[in-house]
């Protein structure tokens, strides 16, 4: 199964509106049509989310961009004790988007990236499709990716 099946199966097929999964330096390995994340976004990511928490709780004031659209930082982890993937989630920043939600996991050589948006998503909640990419992170982390 190619990157581009997981896009297209797993995290568009399940709610999210855009997605991509990219290496920590930007390269894309697989993205949903137009949706493309920054190598200095990728860069700036993956060093929030291998770092502490304090480096994640540092965008809280500032928010942060994926594919040249900023959010507010809401939620995320980095150390978890139970050794599960570093995430972050986010709200748009952008009026009239404002229910559009990010998710980001970082395995050991990618980041995940979903978009949702309640507008475009066939009634598939955050909560779900949070879900769906979580499994995708799951299963790259226990394979080394």
């Amino acid at each position: 199964m190619s990157w581009q099946t997981y896009i297209d199966s797993n995290l568009l097929g399940a709610g999210f509106c855009y997605a991509s999964i990219c290496g920590h330096d930007g390269s894309t390995w697989a993205c949903s049509p137009g949706y493309t994340v920054l190598p200095a976004e990728a860069s700036k990511l993956n060093s929030l989310l291998s770092g502490t928490m304090d480096d994640l709780n540092s965008i809280a004031s500032g928010g942060f961009y994926v594919a040249g659209q900023k959010y507010a930082f809401t939620r995320g982890e980095v150390d978890d004790e139970d050794g599960g993937v570093p995430y972050l989630q986010g709200r748009c920043k952008e009026e009239g988007k404002s229910a559009q939600g990010i998710i980001i996991y970082r395995t050991a050589k990618a980041l995940i990236v979903g978009v949702h948006d309640p507008a475009y998503s066939n009634g598939a909640s955050f909560g779900k499709v949070n879900t769906e990419i979580g499994k995708v992170a799951d299963y790259m982390f226990e394979n080394g990716f």
